[in-house]
C-alpha cells in the first residue's frame, strides 16, 4: 500500500514538473507606437506570453488574449483594446489598435 502510494505520488510530481516545464518563457517586446496623426513615434515596450493561455502585458498588467489563429508563421490574437499579430519566424509583433493606433515592436527572450 505504502509503496503504490510513493509511485502515485511520484508520477505526479513528476507530470506536475513537466507541465511547469511546458510553459514557454515570456517574450520581451520593444519598438515604436505611431499615432494616426503621422506625429513622431513614441517607444512602447510589452510582455508577451505564447501561452497557453496566451497573454500580454502593456503596461497595465496582463491581460488574456483570444487566439484567432496560430500556425508555423504567425499568431494573430485578440483583445478588446487591439488585434495582435506575432511572426515567430523573426520575433517581429504588430498591435493594430482600434484607435488606429500602430505598434511595431521586436520580440525576444
Amino acid at each position: 500500500m505504502f509503496r503504490t502510494s510513493l509511485i502515485i505520488l511520484s508520477s505526479l510530481a513528476s507530470l506536475f514538473a513537466s507541465a511547469a516545464a511546458a510553459q514557454p518563457a515570456a517574450l520581451a517586446c520593444s519598438g515604436s507606437l505611431f499615432d494616426p496623426t503621422a506625429s513622431a513615434p513614441s517607444t512602447k515596450t510589452v510582455t508577451l506570453a505564447l501561452g497557453p493561455p496566451v497573454s500580454i502585458d502593456t503596461g497595465n498588467g496582463p491581460q488574456r488574449a483570444s487566439v484567432v489563429s496560430n500556425n508555423k508563421i504567425q499568431l494573430r490574437f485578440r483583445t478588446k483594446d487591439f488585434t495582435g499579430e506575432y511572426f515567430h519566424y523573426t520575433g517581429d509583433l504588430f498591435l493594430i489598435y482600434r484607435s488606429g493606433h500602430l505598434a511595431r515592436l521586436t520580440c525576444s527572450r
